[in-house]
């Protein structure tokens, strides 16, 4: 590797780092420090509350003449949480450079894209569901969308191994699946776009950890990457099961913190 492109990569390393610093451990921005840091820099760090208790979203942008970046993480009192989510932040913001160094597709004409948004939704007793949305461009005919999602337990201070919210994993697996596959094929919205072969290599896997699962609204949801399952017109989609449909699955504790509507519309927990 050219001097030239170590130092470039180096550069941004530092950039990353920095960016990914800003959205953890920067102190919250009075008005006139957000005033001063807009005057200053062209990178700011803005945290807003999420709506729920402890959890706040802190995003960062940055616009050059080749690439513009808009990314948003949770953050929360649990430095074990934070960090994790940090490293992934600061992942998915090395491989979009990685892209543009490699590819060299990009420049004033053709700028560069990163956005990573997230959403937080209630699923439980201090459960919480993290929904990461990020899209990319770095040249060429179509930007590419990826989905990732976590829960996290604050009572715990971590991330839920979603697995472990099963009796059995196996059985899980093995009664979901087939709602999930029906779920696609009697949807007006995905039918039409259903990828056969991708179909059935993501249901015949044998070595599935529940990843892509989350929760929200009393439902199990699914969440796929773009040409995962469908075509690309399809975007990133989801499935969701009502859990009372699959209710027999999971672990009494959880079910206890899970709090659902039942069909009369009043709150109670399973």
């Amino acid at each position: 590797m050219s001097s030239k492109k170590t130092l470039r990569y180096f550069l941004v390393s530092l950039l990353v780092s920095y960016l990914v610093g800003l959205i953890f451990f920067a102190p919250d921005f009075d008005e006139s420090s957000k005033l001063h840091a807009l005057e200053t820099v062209n990178d700011t760090g803005e945290i807003e509350e999420s709506g729920y208790p402890n959890i706040n979203i802190r995003t960062v942008s940055r616009e050059t003449e080749d690439y513009i970046l808009f990314v948003q993480a949770p953050v929360f009192d649990s430095e074990e949480l934070n960090e994790f989510f940090g490293d992934y932040v600061e992942q998915v913001m090395n491989q979009f450079f990685h892209e543009v160094e490699q590819l060299g597709r990009v420049d004033a004409d053709t700028p560069g894209n990163l956005s990573l948004k997230v959403e937080i939704e209630p699923a439980g007793e201090e459960l919480y569901s993290v929904i990461f949305s990020e899209e990319t461009f770095t040249g060429g005919a179509s930007v590419n969308q990826k989905a990732s999602v976590y829960m996290v337990d604050l009572k715990a201070g971590e991330l839920i191994n979603r697995s472990e919210l099963f009796i059995d994993p196996d059985e899980a697996q093995s009664t979901i699946f087939p709602i999930i596959e029906q779920k696609l094929k009697d949807s007006e919205q995905y039918s039409a776009y259903i990828l056969d072969d991708e179909l059935q290599r993501w249901l015949s896997q044998t070595d599935y950890h529940f990843t892509n699962m989350y929760i929200e609204d009393g439902n199990i949801v699914f969440k796929f990457n773009k040409y995962e399952v469908l075509a690309g017109v399809a975007g990133t989609p989801e499935v969701s099961i009502p859990i009372n449909e699959v209710k027999d699955l999971f672990k009494p504790e959880w079910l206890e913190r899970m709090k659902v509507e039942d069909q009369t519309g009043q709150d109670f927990y399973l």
